[in-house]
């Protein structure tokens, strides 16, 4: 049995704003490199044999945190990365409504295809974060991997993992610096936690 250990990236400014971030290299703020340290003493206890990361500073930066004083290997991935939102990005809600708000209605509806101009599908999205998903889990059948990304894409890529219907990306949520855990085996993948933050809360659950 293998487990893989996987949080999205601390906060940035532009979480804090509600702009969407997608490609564009937002660093970690203040708030976000305090809870790469909380996630960090939250997993000191545990073995981390291989690490991935977006090659996406808030993501890897978080990751290098979390890892502490470990001497594991960081590998870079920009198929980690998050959805590429096109000319949304840096855009937050009510400003890319304004802008384009045929684009904006088009973007609420659960529709696998859709894309905004410059930017990728969840379908797209989905079919990238399951071959990086796939591969990681088949490398690492007996060891513990953590993998660290962003909200959006992390979803798609544990949707494929627990081999759930695409449209179960709209199922879930994804906190800054949550903790999510997953068993994998060679013939399946079981969830046991999801989402936890209790090591921001100040309320640490055992894993």
């Amino acid at each position: 049995m293998g487990i893989i250990y996987i949080t999205r990236h601390g906060e940035t400014e532009w979480n804090a704003e509600g702009r969407i971030q997608g490609h564009t290299d937002v660093p970690l703020s203040a708030r976000g490199r305090e809870q790469a340290q909380m996630l960090a003493r939250r997993l000191a206890t545990v073995r981390i044999d291989a690490a991935y990361s977006s090659d996406l500073s808030r993501a890897s930066e978080t990751a290098r945190v979390a890892l502490g004083e470990r001497d594991t290997a960081l590998t870079l991935t920009p198929e980690l990365r998050e959805y590429n939102k096109g000319v949304f990005e840096g855009l937050t809600a009510a400003e890319y409504g304004q802008q384009y708000p045929e684009l904006y209605e088009a973007s609420m509806a659960n529709d696998l295809d859709f894309a905004p101009p410059e930017g990728e599908t969840i379908r797209q999205t989905s079919v990238r974060l399951s071959g990086i998903f796939q591969r990681v889990r088949a490398a690492h059948l007996e060891e513990n991997v953590l993998i660290v990304g962003h909200g959006g894409s992390l979803r798609a890529g544990i949707v494929s993992l627990l081999d759930l219907p695409l449209e179960a990306n709209w199922k879930f949520v994804m906190h800054n610096c949550s903790l999510t855990v997953v068993h994998t085996y060679a013939d399946n993948a079981v969830l046991h936690l999801y989402n936890d933050t209790s090591h921001i809360d100040g309320a640490v659950r055992a894993i």
